[in-house]
């Protein structure tokens, strides 16, 4: 166990080195002098600042899991959710390298959208009312601080609402922000819930969805025929998936009302973020998904 310590310790070490001699003169403030950006990318009420027992814990874990991963050095990232500065650790079956925090435990997915949320250096959810579909730990934790906020899902216990997304027992009209994450591909009837999410927005909220999608196809692939996890994982890339979007993935959200627009990073700070987020999986942006008309 030392014996890991001690590489993992060394791999840790000299990619937080190279991070700080590529960021600069530091502020007292935590970020590079003269980036006023980077200052605030994490607001009060992010998730928790790194812990070096949680982040020793999973590096460990993760080079007994798959050494490979660490074989001729990492290159320094960082996350934006917690500001931890190092080693990413892979994640996923099969793994995919580079992809998830070592100390909030955020994947990919979770920092492009904290990265569309903190945009500019503030909070664009700041006193919003937030329903957050399937809640993932680190943007929960994130996002704890506002007294708007709700979760919901089908099977985790303590959410706010324990509800099916096609079948919401809420108001018409009733949050500015929707997030779901991942989880439209897992409903049987995605367009139903598509209309759900629609509904429940206000007028000139927005819905923030990610799906995976395969770039290759211009139509979404689907068979209600194939019903059992080994099928779905052969066709669908997941056991409990059912379906693997297409390009059309937008179409499907227009065809319900919404508006659509999307959310990428730069090259570099896709490098920087989300490493995880190789080049088939950079065609995977945050769609933002606006309900016409004006905020009251």
């Amino acid at each position: 166990m030392n014996t890991i310590s001690a590489a993992d310790h060394s791999i840790e070490a000299s990619a937080s080195a190279k991070l700080d001699r590529e960021d600069g003169p530091r502020s007292n403030a935590g970020g590079p002098v003269g980036s006023a950006s980077r200052q605030q990318i994490r607001p009060a009420g992010s998730a928790q600042p790194p812990h070096r027992w949680t982040i020793w814990r999973r590096l460990v874990s993760a080079y007994l899991r798959d050494r490979s991963q660490f074989t001729g050095g990492k290159v320094p990232r960082v996350c934006p959710i917690c500001d931890h500065r190092g080693v990413m650790i892979s994640v996923g079956h099969p793994p995919r390298w580079d992809a998830r925090c070592a100390n909030c435990g955020s994947r990919e997915r979770h920092r492009l959208l904290w990265l569309w949320i903190t945009e500019g250096g503030g909070n664009r959810l700041a006193g919003k009312r937030i329903l957050h579909f399937a809640p993932e730990k680190a943007l929960r934790r994130a996002l704890r601080d506002n007294r708007e906020y709700e979760s919901a899902d089908l099977h985790q216990p303590h959410v706010t609402h324990q509800v099916d997304i096609t079948r919401l027992p809420l108001a018409d009209g009733t949050y500015d922000v929707v997030i779901a994450n991942h989880v439209l591909e897992h409903v049987d009837d995605d367009r139903q819930a598509m209309q759900e999410l629609f509904r429940v927005l206000r007028p000139g909220g927005t819905a923030l969805l990610t799906v995976p999608v395969n770039p290759s196809r211009q139509e979404t692939y689907e068979d209600p025929a194939i019903t059992t996890p080994a099928l779905r994982q052969a066709h669908f890339n997941a056991p409990d998936h059912r379906r693997f979007y297409g390009l059309d993935f937008a179409d499907r959200l227009t065809s319900v009302g919404f508006q659509i627009s999307t959310f990428r990073m730069s090259p570099a700070e896709d490098h920087r973020h989300c490493p995880g987020l190789h080049p088939r999986r950079r065609q995977r942006p945050v769609l933002q998904c606006r309900r016409s008309g004006q905020q009251t």
